[in-house]
């Protein structure tokens, strides 16, 4: 009995291996970071921020590093990220935190093009910075174009 489970397990171990090796590889050339809150000295207001990082040093004076909470798992921007890539970042800011679904992202003529959809949950009387960081490819990267919804929002250089 055992070796016939074990058979079998085996099997199944190789069918998923072989069709993850026919899985074409992810052509999504962004990642989206989590686990940062907007530093109070960053020196950015109004309601919207649309930035392009080039350095970790220029993210480290926008952006801290917040620990995990119970069970999430943060995926948060290290070093490394700035070695082939920029952060391209929308930060919303208002009296209730701002979620950020449907993700995606083009590149055309030195353009990234950040697609989103945010979603701004009920105010209450505290000021929130809501960041949406996303890690693209800095080859030829001249600007980024933010739109929220299918409608452009902003832009960065």
């Amino acid at each position: 009995m055992k070796s016939a489970l074990f058979a079998f397990a085996a099997a199944l171990i190789s069918t998923f291996a072989a069709i993850a090796e026919d899985k074409p590889a992810d052509p999504k050339p962004e990642t989206i970071r989590t686990g940062h809150f907007e530093k109070n000295n960053s020196g950015l207001k109004g309601e919207r921020s649309f930035l392009i990082l080039r350095d970790y040093d220029a993210f480290e004076k926008v952006f801290g590093t917040v620990p995990p909470l119970g069970k999430q798992k943060n995926n948060p921007v290290t070093k490394a990220d700035f070695e082939k890539g920029v952060v391209v970042a929308v930060i919303t800011r208002g009296p209730a935190v701002t979620t950020y679904g449907d993700v995606s992202g083009t590149s055309a003529d030195g353009q990234f093009t950040l697609k989103y959809k945010s979603v701004t949950g009920p105010a209450g009387t505290a000021t929130f910075a809501s960041p949406l960081l996303v890690v693209v490819p800095k080859a030829g990267l001249k600007g980024a174009i933010f739109a929220d919804d299918g409608a452009e929002v902003g832009q960065a250089k």
